[in-house]
């Protein structure tokens, strides 16, 4: 392979990975805000919520994601979300 399709392919694969990361970071802001405004509060529940649905969404761009994996990424996107959160209080 020659530098120039190595290139290619190097910026093919980062340019999808900061369109799911752009994705990712708006639908979390999406969440939290509106469920701030739903809620009228804006707390570690609306974080932990908005965590899970875009961990979620997130395993679904995979190509072999499994239900196990979905669940995996939901848990973990609520926890490090509910976490930062809580953190910003504090620091």
């Amino acid at each position: 392979m020659d530098r120039l399709c190595l290139f290619k392919s190097l910026l093919a694969h980062s340019q999808s990975i900061f369109l799911v990361s752009g994705l990712a970071a708006g639908m979390y802001s999406g969440l939290t805000y509106g469920l701030k405004e739903a809620r009228g509060v804006h707390d570690w529940k609306n974080s932990a919520v908005a965590g899970a649905m875009t961990g979620a969404t997130l395993a679904l761009t995979a190509d072999d994601s499994s239900r196990d994996q979905i669940v995996q990424f939901a848990i973990t996107g609520a926890a490090i979300s509910a976490a930062a959160n809580l953190l910003t209080g504090i620091f």
